[in-house]
């Protein structure tokens, strides 16, 4: 009787400890779509942070949106345009990071925070990442 109760107590514990490491098994952030477009938002707490740094080499479009001071933002709407002014992307960023697939060409990505509007052209090709830093 002893032998039995003891394997039950090993048996729930082993249940409860598994249980208990699936709830704590990072952060996934889920990859999206507009239209052809793949990307990935966040960046808010260590993990998520982690695993942009690890995804980043996916995408060939890395945005990050920080204020001045260097403090990380998120809630930031953005569009991209190609070149023929065809919107490709429309988001609100979950984060500061923002990482997308995107067609090569030449674009233009343009960000709002709270009425406060920037804009940048990037080239994007296959070989390398394009990056842009969005500071307010």
């Amino acid at each position: 009787m002893k032998k039995l109760f003891s394997l039950m107590c090993l048996l729930l514990a082993s249940l409860l400890s598994s249980q208990v490491m699936a709830q704590g098994d990072g952060v996934a952030l889920v990859e999206k779509n507009y239209g052809n477009v793949s990307y990935v938002s966040g960046g808010i707490g260590d993990e998520e942070v982690d695993e942009i740094r690890l995804r980043e080499r996916d995408f060939n479009l890395k945005l990050l949106f920080a204020e001045r001071d260097g403090s990380y933002l998120g809630s930031v709407d953005v569009v991209v345009l190609n070149a023929k002014g065809d919107k490709v992307l429309e988001v609100n960023s979950a984060g500061p990071f923002l990482l997308a697939r995107v067609p090569p060409g030449s674009y233009v990505i343009k960000v709002s925070l709270n009425g406060q509007e920037q804009q940048r052209k990037l080239s994007i090709t296959d070989k390398r990442r394009s990056e842009g830093v969005f500071r307010w």
